[in-house]
């Protein structure tokens, strides 16, 4: 049986007709690579805000949805995507501003040491670097550079990298996501906390649907051999797909994983829904970002029933039922 939702009347079909073409649509859709669709979705930047959205969620979920009542997990991001922000979520997206969220909300000592807030690419000191370190950019997402060892940088590329950063409006040129829109284009050096080899920490990624924890991802080795593990807030293996391959096994629970669903409870109280991002270095927890349109809203959960149960937590409160853990 397939849950889709009507172009037509916004309603769950299960019949032929327009369930026809939703199925041949999730089916092409399959058939295309990612970079595909990527590439597909780029060159229709041109039409406006809804047409757009309608477009990208097709291409990228498979199904076709007017987004009038939205029911399913993605269908209620890329609804609310269309929506006016709050001034909350503008500066909770922006990673120098979310810091003094952050430190209202659960105290500084879970913020990463900050080493500088830049504006000009020319303003990056590389001598001035206490140790290790990672640049980012505040204003979207996929800007990141790690810097192990500063004292082997290539300076000049690195430079080049943030100065062209500071030239993109991220929302303009991403994905038209609305957290983003109108944030000023900076980018901060924070303290590297991965190991000495250079290796990105583990990322908790806490997805919080009004402020109670829907569903935990664990990515490891995130510029390596990346691996996005989901799993139920009990820690069990949910039996589904992403965009990821799961981790061979099941990752380590940190002991203070309790107090970690406490950080992101508290973090996440004031939104409907919104994704909590933490590390766990050595038992101390640091806040990595808040996220209000996890990937782009592009990331397609399989099965499919999977993602409309995700959107009943967010519509109702109701648990994801426990046939989509792994038994």
């Amino acid at each position: 049986m397939w849950v889709i939702s009507c172009l037509f009347c916004d309603r769950a079909c299960f019949s032929s007709g327009v369930g026809t073409a939703t199925i041949r649509m999730s089916a092409i859709v399959c058939r295309m690579t990612i970079d595909a669709r990527v590439l597909l979705a780029r060159r229709l930047r041109f039409l406006p805000d809804r047409p757009f959205a309608l477009a990208k969620h097709a291409l990228f979920q498979g199904e076709l949805t007017s987004l009038r009542r939205p029911r399913t997990w993605s269908q209620l991001l890329a609804a609310k995507n269309l929506e006016p922000q709050s001034e909350l979520v503008h500066r909770t997206s922006d990673k120098y501003e979310v810091r003094a969220h952050v430190a209202d909300k659960v105290g500084e000592q879970i913020l990463i040491p900050l080493y500088s807030l830049l504006t000009d690419a020319a303003d990056l000191d590389f001598d001035a670097l206490p140790g290790p370190c990672v640049i980012k950019g505040t204003h979207g997402c996929d800007m990141t550079i790690l810097l192990p060892d500063p004292t082997a940088a290539d300076r000049a590329a690195i430079r080049e990298t943030v100065r062209r950063w500071l030239r993109t409006d991220f929302y303009r040129h991403g994905w038209r996501e609305s957290p983003y829109r109108g944030l000023q284009p900076r980018a901060v050096v924070e303290e590297f906390i991965g190991t000495p080899g250079g290796a990105a920490p583990t990322d908790y990624k806490f997805f919080m649907f009004h402020g109670e924890p829907g569903m935990v991802v664990v990515d490891q080795d995130r510029f390596t051999g990346h691996t996005s593990t989901m799993l139920t807030p009990e820690w069990r293996e949910f039996a589904v797909s992403g965009r990821f391959a799961f981790a061979e096994r099941l990752p380590e629970r940190p002991d203070n994983y309790p107090e970690m669903l406490e950080v992101a409870r508290a973090l996440s109280k004031d939104f409907a829904f919104v994704r909590i991002d933490l590390y766990n270095v050595e038992g101390r927890i640091f806040f990595g970002e808040i996220t209000h349109n996890p990937g782009g809203g592009l990331v397609r959960l399989q099965p499919r029933e999977f993602d409309l149960a995700l959107g009943e937590m967010w519509r109702t409160g109701t648990p994801v039922p426990e046939r989509f853990v792994r038994s």
